[in-house]
């Protein structure tokens, strides 16, 4: 009798282990409206699978954290079945094997595969490493100007005519700081996308395609930083960053900044002037950078989880849900038919810098360098970048000299 009562004590347990959900663990990045959504759609697809799979989402902190975490949770074990990824943050990931690529899984599932097509080509594009899709978009965007009309008219500006080029927006910039003392026609970032993006619009180059040799040290890249050099000098320009850049952004002392896309919501809710967007001017190439991140499952997850997590990654890129997101976000829609929907072109219409970032996407949008010390990399670059802007009295060339020869080194250590 004792025997068949444990018997059948092993039998209940079994059976409850069986039916227990899988559990899917993802670590995100983004607070405020962002992660609001984001947790939204975990609620409906855990409805939708109650009793089946069961996301857990944890905020990891920005960024920057939560790579750090995933790095640590890569040499010491514990990492997530899926994480959001920032573009420029997961050459590690991939180059250690620790992402699992989902060719397999699109290979597999032939509805999802016939609806690649409906991915905008450049976002699905900047989530292949090596020639495999290893993840898909979730919030993505490019960097826009904003200026503010109000500055703008005060200066004898057209507030709808704002600069196309680099040397118009200087003309421009001009005017405006000459309102008074602590305005200021430009905000120069140290935001490493808007590095990139300087760089490539003066006709520079950063880094050799397969990622091993460093190109920075070029004419185009001293252009730009020559020229943003000369407007921080001149007091046309201010250069700040973080949160004391922001402050200055919402106190309407500056004429014109580049922000991300997915800024627009903030920036309507929160300024108090005539807020223009307009495409991000270039000098000469017509290009921006693809921001923001993508979401990536990890091969330690086991065939359970991964599987689970491959449902939810498909529910999260469902026509419904990437307009969803867009609409509450500010982030792109990353599939055609959500760009095209009633709802968005409706809203697009009633504010057309809402469509913006959709115009550079299809024209001028390109994804980032993404390889295994391109952030080690990058933050070299930035260091020569804030040297130069904080220093005015610095020759650019000798700072780009010295960031080519340690960023050579990066590259050479690690591989």
């Amino acid at each position: 009798m004792k025997r068949f009562l444990i018997l059948g004590i092993a039998v209940l347990a079994f059976a409850i282990l069986v039916a227990a959900p899988i559990k899917v663990i993802l670590w995100y990045s983004q607070t405020g409206i962002y992660s609001q959504t984001l947790l939204e759609l975990v609620n409906e697809f855990n409805k939708l699978h109650k009793g089946e799979i069961e996301v857990e989402a944890v905020y990891t902190g920005s960024y920057t954290n939560t790579m750090q975490k995933l790095l640590a949770a890569m040499v010491g074990g514990g990492l997530p079945t899926i994480a959001q990824i920032e573009q420029s943050r997961v050459g590690q990931f991939i180059e250690g094997g620790a992402i699992e690529c989902l060719d397999k899984y699109i290979a597999n599932d032939p509805e999802f595969k016939a609806q690649l097509k409906d991915f905008f080509p450049r976002l699905l594009e900047a989530c292949k490493y090596h020639g495999k899709i290893c993840g898909l978009p979730l919030n993505v965007s490019t960097p826009i100007l904003y200026y503010n009309k109000d500055l703008f008219r005060r200066a004898g500006l057209d507030p709808n005519k704002p600069p196309k080029t680099w040397s118009e927006l200087y003309e421009y910039a001009k005017k405006i700081s000459a309102l008074g003392k602590d305005i200021y026609g430009y905000r120069v970032d140290a935001a490493d996308w808007l590095i990139e993006a300087y760089i490539w619009q003066f006709g520079g180059k950063i880094i050799s395609e397969d990622g091993r040799k460093m190109l920075i040290d070029n004419p185009g890249t001293l252009a730009a930083w020559k020229f943003f050099q000369k407007m921080v000098r001149e007091k046309v320009a201010v250069f700040s960053g973080g949160k004391a850049g922001n402050a200055l952004d919402l106190s309407g002392n500056i004429g014109m900044v580049v922000r991300s896309t997915g800024s627009l919501g903030y920036l309507r809710k929160n300024v108090k002037w005539d807020l223009g967007a307009t495409l991000m001017p270039y000098e000469k190439k017509a290009v921006v950078p693809i921001g923001g991140g993508n979401l990536y499952i990890f091969a330690s997850a086991s065939e359970e989880q991964k599987k689970a997590a491959w449902e939810f990654l498909k529910f999260v890129e469902k026509p419904e849900n990437t307009l969803k997101w867009a609409l509450a976000t500010g982030y792109m829609a990353v599939r055609m038919s959500a760009y095209n929907s009633p709802e968005l072109q409706k809203l697009i219409k009633e504010d057309p810098r809402v469509g913006i970032t959709y115009i550079q996407l299809k024209e001028r949008a390109r994804r980032r360098p993404w390889f295994g010390p391109y952030r080690e990399v990058l933050s070299t670059i930035s260091d020569g970048w804030q040297k130069v802007l904080t220093d005015t009295s610095v020759d650019p060339a000798e700072v780009i000299k010295e960031v080519q020869r340690k960023t050579q080194e990066i590259l050479d250590d690690y591989y």
